[in-house]
């Protein structure tokens, strides 16, 4: 069985406003995943941090993103942060 750190830890060199990229914009923390409506979270303890891009505009369309990402196509989901305990 595969161990969720070593996801995480692989996953988490992929993202794309990663705070440490020189192009860090202070608005992208009002348009991260965990609250748009086309991000859905993983199930299991991945899902706390991670879930899946379901935006086919996106350019990470089913791919795994890290909750505190984003990128240019967000969409505020009403339903607020989402995670698996919180799917309702």
């Amino acid at each position: 069985m595969a161990d969720v750190s070593d996801a995480h830890n692989r996953w988490i060199t992929q993202l794309n406003r990663g705070e440490d990229n020189p192009q860090y914009q202070e608005s992208w923390a009002w348009t991260q995943c965990g609250g748009c409506i086309h991000w859905l979270p993983l199930a299991g303890a991945l899902g706390a941090d991670w879930g899946v891009c379901s935006n086919s505009a996106s350019p990470f369309d089913r791919k795994a993103m890290f909750e505190h990402d984003g990128c240019d196509f967000y969409e505020e989901d009403p339903r607020g942060w989402r995670t698996p305990a919180r799917m309702e």
